[in-house]
């Protein structure tokens, strides 16, 4: 019996498409670490270019391209907490250097 069906999901294409990008937006976290450093600015731009990769593989590999009641349901709850997080580490990094003040500490610029 052959399968005369086609397949419902992507292509291997968009597979390879989504895995390029989720590649170029890898790199693109890294040199913006390298370029920028330790500030504000590069955590807010390595957080945007995680959303999108989020966004990438919930809608492609999950198949909730077309269900974005459920991709949104996903997405929202992930930045939320990352920004708690980010709250959260800050003041952690802020208390260590009041208690240790005489570790080597890196300063945010």
């Amino acid at each position: 019996m052959t399968d005369e069906h086609e397949h419902a999901g992507p292509s291997f294409q968009a597979y390879m498409y989504v895995f390029y990008a989720l590649c170029v937006c890898t790199a693109l976290s890294f040199v913006v670490n390298f370029a920028l450093g330790h500030n504000l600015t590069s955590a807010g731009i390595i957080m945007f270019v995680a959303i999108i990769k989020a966004t990438l593989v919930a809608g492609i590999f999950m198949h909730l391209k077309f269900d974005w009641g459920k991709l949104y349901c996903i997405i929202l709850p992930v930045c939320i907490v990352t920004v708690m997080m980010v709250i959260i580490l800050s003041i952690d990094t802020t208390l260590a250097w009041h208690a240790y003040p005489d570790s080597a500490v890196p300063l945010i610029k």
